[in-house]
């Protein structure tokens, strides 16, 4: 039963299905549950079956991994086995539902569908995690490194939840490995050398220096550090969420690509803040074009829950595609030919940047193709480098002088035209009061465009907080109508009202995600992370989609040129013929104050105050998961130090407090007694200085200078407590450790490790402190009763 070692297989298999309850935040619904923890079992079981057949360690773990691949056969891969065993065709299956599930992970926010994919892919990191765990926690009995692997686990799930988790999930995490690391340092506590009888069993009635003694200080001390770890980070200033813009992506320095490449998520979440966006260059690209325009990533349609989702089609991978403008698009529209070549792009497949509508593109090999529905050009591999034609459409104002559709019989863009239920009221409301009657479908989209570009409006990354009645009572609005009444935002707001507006008014409308066309400098634009855009696309009959923009020209520069034209009034019923709005007057061109994101036409005087560098630093948002460990790292630092430090304390106050040169000697003896102790040297109960002398002499093989330190020792300690009352006595502080060193020297590591961080003289000095605490809280407990018992 020792070398299976059965608790400590069951701890670190619960510790292993604990750090993965957080994963629940992250997927829904939780059908990955059970077959995790079925896998959790099978790493156990192979632990179990392996220790019990080898002593090897690297046995142990081939015995786990060939119990772990014929388990996900069982659990994963039915009706791709061969009697039981796994094939090669299990193999490219699961290649396929890992690649599916990374695609999940790059196209949703939190929380994501759980596909087949994500229910392998989970399955068989946990069982990874929990095959690391069990071999360096039970296989070399180290639970305080296995606390690695564990918190790796537990961060994944915290760094991409894009929120804070309930303190829950971590206090059982941690929990579990104080325990396990509790039960591993009491056992080797008790392996200890000592000449005090320690019990086997049960609780010795004086066991103040032995092992229960050593396990209640160590609980108390697990206990307050994991309330401080829940505590603290109530009182500490948080960082912003580390994502791009809009909630679209994540920033190479939190939870980005690992190896530098970036990704837009493509799921809106309209209640979400943002303070920060990352200046990191996601790619740079020369055009034809004097005016470029923004380079489409993705398209969204549906809109519930809170959310925009992603539309997705086929798409037929080739390297070179046939390229087809839209067939909704009439020969007759004036259009022009350009082109864009793009350089070191960092986005990740299967994404790309690209104008629409596009005509034709070279890869350079790589293979790629255009969505069936949404004609989003996307690749089956990462693109760095690439060239992409497109035409500029410059519909006249006659051709889109249309009639609204009937939003609820047109069935073939019925998703297009669905409007929110819970922001319906408050969105058709304001169309009505926006958009004058009879208007037509260019009439209304100018109309609500220029509604929102009006000053009316803020655009801040910071939404505003909960709204209140006359009455000052609290007002829980959706996400939209948050927005149209307390008319603060960024573009997801600003695109999500008008996509509504424009539903409501009967123009099929949709969403569209990815960049703003960047900084020009010396012929070459430079796209940021911070120019991640949202913008909405509205259809015309005989034109298809084209893009709006509602987002003030602080943000995004001038609209495009069709929509430049100013709406009707409401209720003038003549058409204005008035020139481009004041709001649609900024070039494309910015400069490096106008493209960052929350930059306002009007800058605070207070901005520029210099509040030194380390304010700086926190409040720009660079302290990164690495920062966090950093922290931990001090924080666990100082904790270990605490011992040691408490036995330095306690040895300069009876230094401090000694009345005369005698009694010093004793303290010094008596310190340098403690340490070699700690070393594992301990002198026969009763001993003389003399005697003690000798033995540590002989168990530490001591000579030449050492032994003449040693002998000055004893007998400055003789005349401390034998010679005449006020002779001159020798100060042996310097002699007394260069006699510890010379013992530390001939002792095991261990022991040198024990007597360095958890000094007998720390801990005695840890135990008084606890029990004068405790006996001025049993005081205070007892002087209260006896108040109230008076008062009875």
């Amino acid at each position: 039963m020792s070398r299976i070692r059965l608790p400590e297989t069951l701890l670190a298999g619960l510790a292993t299905a604990v750090v993965s309850w957080p994963l629940t935040t992250l997927f829904t619904p939780n059908t990955w549950v059970r077959p995790t923890l079925v896998m959790v079992f099978f790493v156990m079981l192979g632990g179990l079956v392996g220790r019990s057949l080898t002593t090897s360690k690297t046995g142990v773990v081939l015995a786990q991994l060939a119990v772990v691949v014929v388990a996900a056969g069982v659990v994963y891969g039915q009706g791709h086995l061969w009697y039981g065993l796994p094939t090669i065709d299990m193999v490219l299956a699961f290649n396929n539902l890992l690649v599916d599930a990374r695609e999940t992970i790059q196209s949703y926010s939190a929380p994501a569908p759980t596909t087949r994919g994500i229910i392998l892919g989970i399955g068989l990191a946990i069982a990874a995690t929990g095959i690391v765990v069990d071999h360096l926690a039970v296989v070399r009995r180290s639970p305080a490194l296995a606390g690695l692997p564990l918190l790796t686990a537990f961060l994944l799930s915290a760094s991409n939840s894009g929120s804070s988790l309930h303190p829950a999930f971590f206090v059982l995490a941690a929990t579990v490995w104080l325990v396990m690391v509790g039960r591993q340092g009491t056992a080797s506590l008790r392996r200890w050398s000592t000449t005090t009888p320690m019990a086997t069993r049960g609780r010795s009635s004086d066991d103040q220096a032995g092992t229960f003694g050593f396990a209640a200080l160590g609980r108390t001390l697990g206990i307050v550090a994991l309330v401080a770890a829940v505590a603290l980070p109530g009182v500490m200033p948080h960082l912003p969420t580390r994502y791009l813009v809009d909630g679209l992506g994540r920033a190479t320095d939190a939870t980005g690509f690992t190896d530098g490449r970036l990704g837009l998520n493509t799921t809106l979440d309209l209640t979400r803040s943002l303070n920060d966006r990352s200046q990191a260059a996601i790619m740079s690209y020369t055009t034809t074009a004097p005016t470029p325009a923004p380079l489409r990533v993705g398209v969204l349609t549906t809109y519930r829950g809170d959310e925009w989702t992603p539309d997705r089609g086929s798409v037929d991978f080739s390297r070179q595609p046939e390229v087809r403008l839209p067939e909704e698009l009439s020969d007759s529209v004036p259009r022009e030919r350009f082109r864009i070549s793009v350089d070191s792009s960092r986005l990740e497949a299967p994404q790309i940047a690209a104008p629409y509508p596009l005509v034709d593109g070279d890869l350079d090999g790589v293979p790629w193709g255009l969505d069936s529905e949404t004609q989003v050009a996307r690749v089956n591999r990462t693109a760095e480098s690439y060239t992409m034609d497109y035409v500029d459409l410059r519909p006249p104002r006659a051709l889109l002088e249309q009639p609204p559709a009937d939003r609820f019989s047109d069935v073939q863009r019925a998703n297009a035209l669905r409007i929110d239920d819970a922001s319906s009221e408050a969105v058709l409301a304001l169309a009505d009061e926006v958009v004058p009657d009879g208007a037509t479908r260019i009439e209304a989209a100018l109309a609500i465009q220029e509604h929102f570009r009006s000053t009316a409006y803020t655009y801040s990354l910071e939404l505003s907080g909960p709204v209140r009645d006359e009455n000052g009572r609290l007002v829980q609005y959706d996400p939209i109508t948050h927005f149209l009444t307390t008319r603060t935002g960024y573009c997801v707001q600003f695109a999500t009202a008008m996509v509504m507006l424009a539903r409501a008014q009967g123009i099929p409308a949709r969403m569209a995600i990815g960049f703003l066309p960047g900084v020009l400098e010396r012929g070459v634009y430079t796209v940021r992370a911070a120019d991640a855009h949202a913008w909405p696309e509205l259809y015309f009959d005989g034109v298809g989609w084209l893009r709006f923009e509602p987002t003030p020209a602080s943000r995004t520069g001038q609209a495009p040129p069709y929509s430049l034209e100013a709406a009707p009034a409401p209720g003038s019923g003549a058409e204005q013929t008035a020139g481009p709005s004041a709001s649609a007057t900024t070039s494309t061109r910015r400069d490096g104050s106008a493209n960052d994101p929350g930059a306002q036409e009007q800058l605070d005087p207070s901005a520029a105050a210099d509040t030194g560098f380390l304010t700086r630093w926190w409040e720009s948002g660079r302290l990164t998961v690495l920062g966090w460990v950093v922290l931990g790292l001090v924080a666990g630092v100082l904790g270990a130090l605490a011992v040691p430090l408490a036995a330095r304390v306690r040895l300069r106050r009876r230094l401090r407090d000694a009345p005369d040169d005698a009694r010093r000697v004793e303290v010094e003896w008596q310190a340098m007694v403690e340490r070699i102790g700690d070393l594992g040297v301990v002198a026969p109960r009763g001993s003389t200085p003399r005697q003690a002398g000798g033995f540590y002499q002989r168990e530490a093989y001591l000579e030449g200078p050492e032994v003449e330190s040693l002998r000055r020792v004893v007998k400055a300690v003789e005349d401390a407590r034998y010679a005449r009352p006020g002779s001159t006595l020798l100060d042996i502080r310097e002699d007394s450790q260069r006699v510890v060193h010379a013992v530390s020297a001939v002792r095991r590591r261990r022991d040198r490790m024990r007597a360095l961080w958890l000094p007998q003289d720390g801990l005695s000095e840890w135990r008084e402190r606890r029990a004068a605490v405790a006996g001025a809280l049993t005081g205070l407990w007892s002087q209260l009763r006896a108040r109230l018992d008076r008062r009875g």
